[in-house]
C-alpha cells in the first residue's frame, strides 16, 4: 500500500510541473500591430472525433474564421455561423522564438462550426503566432481533448481593414 502512496505522489508532482509548464497570463494590452478584425474566407480545418481507444475520425470541414483582436485584452472569434465573444487574450509565458507562439486565446465550446461538423462538445483554442513581413496572421486552430491539444489546422488571417477597436 505504501509503494501506491508513493507512485501516486510522483504522479500529482509531475502532473502539477506539467500543468504549470503550459500557464499562460493574462494580457492587458496586446501588441499594436495585432489589435483589428483578421479574417479568412475558406479555412479547412479536421475536426477529430473518438472511434475506440486510441483511435480517432477525422472530418475536413470549410469554414469562413473572423477574429476580432481588441485593445482591451479580449477578442471575439466568428467560426462559420458560432460566435465566441468576450474571450481572454493570454501571453504565452513560454519563449515565444522556440515555441512559435505569442498568444494563446480560449474559445471555449462554440458547438458545430458547420452542419458536417460531428463534434458539437469540443474546445477550441487559438494559438497566435508572432506577426511575420506577409502582413497575415498565422493562428493555428487547436481542439483540446483532456492533455491532448489536437492541432485541427492552421489559420492565415488577413487585416483587410485597419481598425481600432476599444
Amino acid at each position: 500500500m505504501k509503494k501506491l502512496d508513493i507512485y501516486n505522489s510522483i504522479y500529482f508532482a509531475v502532473f502539477i510541473i506539467g500543468i504549470s509548464a503550459f500557464t499562460c497570463q493574462k494580457v492587458d494590452q496586446p501588441k499594436l500591430d495585432y489589435i483589428g478584425v483578421w479574417q479568412t474566407q475558406n479555412a479547412t480545418i479536421n475536426v477529430r472525433t473518438m472511434n475506440g481507444m486510441f483511435k480517432y475520425n477525422f472530418t475536413p470541414i470549410s469554414i469562413p474564421v473572423v477574429l476580432t483582436i481588441n485593445r482591451d485584452g479580449t477578442a471575439k472569434c466568428l467560426f462559420g455561423n458560432k460566435e465566441t465573444k468576450s474571450l481572454k487574450i493570454l501571453l504565452n509565458k513560454g519563449n515565444v522564438n522556440k515555441n512559435g507562439v505569442i498568444y494563446i486565446i480560449n474559445c471555449g465550446k462554440p458547438g458545430k462550426l458547420s452542419k458536417s461538423d460531428p463534434n458539437e462538445k469540443k474546445r477550441l483554442e487559438l494559438w497566435v503566432k508572432p506577426l511575420d513581413n506577409s502582413g497575415k496572421l498565422s493562428v493555428e486552430i487547436r481542439q483540446m481533448d483532456v492533455f491532448d491539444a489536437f492541432p485541427m489546422g492552421e489559420l492565415l488571417l488577413t487585416n483587410n481593414v485597419k481598425r481600432v477597436i476599444n
